[in-house]
């Protein structure tokens, strides 16, 4: 692999250490952040001009259901969890197969890179069986992205005589598999978690067998934490856990915005971490997204960008969403205490969003070693944004680089998206086939119209609060 220069970046780093650079040059080389400073110089790399160009870690989707992708365009109006499980679960995902999981994964990934996201972690619980698991596998592989690949367990609608999913305990052979053979190493572009139900969605002794075997095979264990009180299937599910042991920073939690402070308190001194999918707060719950609050308590957000039936899954969208959702809270305490307006008013700052949206995203799931920052030793995956295009333009030189990749930037100003040394999308154009990119997305159309078609599914307007049996023939 030709070594690569980028010469008079205005480099972003996420590094204290490193710093931003206004003019600088960053050396990759064998797949790594070789070095990072002004006027470096080697001498087979090749040099790429990046003046009055961002260069910047790449966007880490702590939370995306990539599988998903193909269902776009008809949840923005459901209500809550209740619509969600109806529609998906309990329907639509029943009809899914193994080509429809590689297709989900592999086109969601693709629009992931492109979007200047270079590491997802895939809550996948779609996969029934073993050859499904394989296929999601094997769409992020084709993909060329960065992954931590939740696997996870489905949520059927209940049958006679059947044992209700909250009920069965993570399947052991499943994870063994994977642990012993595809992930058996952690040092590879994929590894592997367990996207588990937890005391929210399982049993409590379900929740615990899983966390418990999630610890013996060295996984980080993930799981939904959105259910009010009231509506839990363990209704102190986190207390239960804390009070054995089981809590700790190999437990994540995806959005946790219904924890009340004692409970939020409980995890966090566990060591856990929670990852918000702001955009699904927003749309679904009456608290706010998990981001201040964490802060309070001196842990870090990250972000994820959940359900591409809801919204668009482009993490800058999610992260600007971030910081202006978490602005405003600011701004109303604020007032309320008298203090407006202030000199310090504001607490979060715009590089504060784009933390949580790299490194954030990179410490949840034990990656901030290998990325989420332009830091000598780290894997090369990076973004370059360029400045002079119409959204941003001119904002450099001078501009705040946070506040114009936060607040200007598109999916059409990242020029380059490099994972792993690899360039992946160069001159705003993924490095992807393009007659097989129009026969996946041909193959991707007949997946979704068979799955609405078995599915009797058709997504129509309604007045207020829709019902289950409106969106259905």
């Amino acid at each position: 692999m030709q070594p690569i220069l980028f010469k008079n970046a205005c480099v972003l780093s996420m590094d204290t250490g490193v710093g931003n650079l206004e003019n600088g040059d960053v050396l990759i080389e064998n797949g790594l952040i070789k070095d990072v400073g002004v006027n470096l110089d080697h001498p087979t790399a090749k040099q790429i001009d990046a003046k009055n160009k961002i260069l910047m870690p790449g966007l880490v989707n702590a939370h995306i259901h990539t599988w998903e992708y193909q269902l776009r365009g008809i949840g923005s109006d459901w209500v809550g969890s209740r619509d969600y499980h109806n529609y998906m679960h309990k329907n639509l995902a029943t009809f899914y197969n193994k080509d429809d999981v590689y297709l989900g994964n592999l086109l969601g990934s693709l629009n992931q890179l492109r979007n200047g996201t270079t590491t997802i972690v895939d809550w996948c619980h779609i996969v029934r069986d073993s050859e499904m698991t394989d296929a999601a596998i094997a769409g992020l592989d084709d993909a060329g992205i960065r992954a931590v690949f939740a696997r996870g367990t489905v949520k059927p609608p209940e049958k006679a005589g059947e044992i209700p999913f909250h009920k069965l305990p993570y399947p052991r052979e499943e994870i063994r598999r994977l642990r012993v053979g595809r992930f058996a190493s952690d040092d590879q572009l994929m590894t592997l978690a367990m996207a588990v139900l937890g005391p929210d969605w399982g049993e409590y002794e379900v929740a615990k067998h899983d966390i418990l075997l999630a610890r013996e095979y060295g996984l980080i264990n993930s799981a939904h934490t959105y259910g009010r009180v009231g509506s839990r299937v363990v209704e102190d599910g986190y207390p239960r856990l804390a009070s054995e042991g089981l809590l700790g920073p190999d437990h994540n939690i995806g959005h946790g915005n219904c924890f009340e402070d004692d409970e939020l308190k409980l995890v966090l001194d566990a060591g856990c971490t929670i990852t918000a999918t702001n955009l699904t707060e927003m749309l679904n719950y009456e608290k706010p997204a998990m981001l201040g609050r964490l802060i309070k308590h001196g842990a870090m957000p990250s972000l994820g960008t959940d359900c591409d039936p809801y919204f668009n899954s482009s993490m800058l969208a999610v992260a600007r969403h971030a910081f202006l959702h978490q602005r405003e809270l600011d701004n109303k305490s604020l007032f309320k205490l008298g203090d407006w307006p202030t000199k310090t008013q504001h607490s979060t700052l715009t590089s504060d969003a784009l933390y949580w949206a790299t490194m954030g995203g990179a410490k949840a799931f034990g990656l901030d070693k290998k990325i989420g920052s332009i830091t000598p030793g780290k894997q090369a995956d990076l973004i370059l944004i360029d400045a002079n295009s119409w959204n941003i333009f001119p904002g450099l030189p001078g501009g705040n680089p946070a506040h114009l990749v936060l607040m200007y930037a598109e999916t059409a100003d990242i020029e380059m998206v490099m994972v792993n040394g690899n360039i992946v999308k160069f001159d705003g154009k993924l490095i992807f086939d393009d007659k097989r990119l129009r026969g996946l997305n041909n193959q991707l159309m007949e997946s979704r119209m068979r799955i609405f078609g078995s599915g009797k599914f058709r997504a129509i307007e309604v007045e207020r609060g829709p019902q289950p049996e409106k969106f259905f023939l």
